[in-house]
């Protein structure tokens, strides 16, 4: 996904989606402490999240972070921002498989805060925000190796 800094907005940091599927919906708590982690250390701010999941008899069911019951996820996205609706459920849904899940994140990534507004500060812009994936990289960093 591409996202711009908003140039007249010197304190936002790129915002991004994150879809994260389960083929299996089961969760221990592990990926809520880790956002918390993430939040409390001020490295993003998760504005929206919700989860969908899929039934063996292909029902959907899902819920938003603030609804599901787990205060923990409730206090990391507070207020949700209303950036995920149920046209974004559709889409994802009709892709997933039976048993599985899907986890909806769109999170700002508050540690570009700084960054942005420098730039801004010393009359730049912010053009683009890309994100590379891993993949990529760990097949440009194997093709470097072959050129060595």
């Amino acid at each position: 996904m591409t996202t711009s800094a908003e140039p007249s907005a010197p304190s936002s940091g790129p915002v991004e989606l994150v879809l994260l599927e389960f083929p299996r919906a089961e969760f221990k708590g592990e990926i809520i402490a880790e956002l918390a982690r993430l939040v409390d250390a001020g490295t993003i701010d998760v504005l929206d999240a919700l989860l969908i999941r899929k039934a063996d008899d292909g029902s959907v069911e899902w819920v938003e972070a603030t609804e599901g019951g787990d205060d923990d996820l409730a206090r990391i996205v507070g207020e949700p921002a209303g950036l995920l609706a149920a046209d974004d459920v559709d889409a994802v849904a009709e892709d997933l498989a039976p048993g599985s899940a899907v986890g909806m994140i769109i999170f700002e990534h508050t540690w570009a805060r700084g960054l942005t507004g420098a730039v801004l500060g010393a009359g730049g812009r912010v053009l683009d925000w890309t994100r590379v994936p891993a993949v990529a990289i760990e097949e440009l960093s194997r093709e470097l190796e072959k050129e060595n």
